[in-house]
């Protein structure tokens, strides 16, 4: 007699849990649009808004903004970041508090939007965040940076910008640096038909599965 590893009410159980494992990216908070190494260079004038742009290369959802912490310590001041549309519109924003509060994921510190913001593909947005004295701001060029971009974005040559002013605003001016790696964002990449597919399938099994126990 032919035995099936998910033969039974465990087997079921067994099954629909690696169904849900395989679709958990549906769960998964995100990771860092971008990270950099290399020679960095490090600011201090202020305040100032700065930024760059880049433009959605797939359907993605935006979880959380981040603001660099240079000595990975906390930041001297809380900071607000924002996401724009190119023609000025605050899309999303959070305000990454002072200290160490904020979630430290690589050297960036991190705040969970209330809700993830979707971005469109082949859409450009411009990401912000506003600094004044003590944090500073981080840009470079490429090279003798290396900038290491989440495929789920693109980040063009040249798409520094910024803005003087004493709080968050869209940064137009072009600094010809390549970036200003301070502010960043946390993606996640919306999950293709099949994987809801395939989490619907998981919890109807295990839904059955406790009927039958119950029966």
């Amino acid at each position: 007699m032919k035995y099936s590893f998910f033969a039974g009410s465990k087997g079921r159980t067994m099954l629909a849990l690696v169904m849900l494992c395989g679709a958990s990216p549906v769960l998964a908070l995100g990771t860092p649009a971008y990270s950099i190494s290399g020679s960095d260079f490090f600011g201090s004038d202020g305040p100032v808004t700065v930024g760059f742009k880049f433009t959605a290369e797939s359907a993605s959802n935006l979880t959380a903004l981040g603001y660099h912490d240079e000595g990975l310590d906390g930041l001297f001041n809380a900071h607000d970041v924002g996401l724009y549309d190119l023609s000025g519109t605050l899309l999303a924003s959070a305000t990454v508090p002072d200290g160490t509060t904020g979630d430290l994921i690589g050297e960036y510190r991190y705040v969970t939007l209330g809700s993830a913001y979707a971005l469109t593909a082949g859409t450009q947005y411009v990401l912000a965040a506003h600094t004044s004295a003590g944090d500073g701001y981080r840009y470079g060029f490429v090279p003798p940076i290396t900038l290491t971009v989440d495929p789920l974005i693109s980040i063009a040559d040249d798409a520094s910008l910024y803005v003087y002013g004493s709080g968050l605003a869209f940064p137009t001016a072009f600094a010809g640096y390549d970036i200003y790696a301070t502010p960043n964002m946390l993606l996640s990449p919306v999950p293709e038909p099949e994987t809801y597919a395939l989490l619907l399938v998981g919890l109807g099994l295990i839904g059955f599965t406790l009927r039958n126990k119950k029966a």
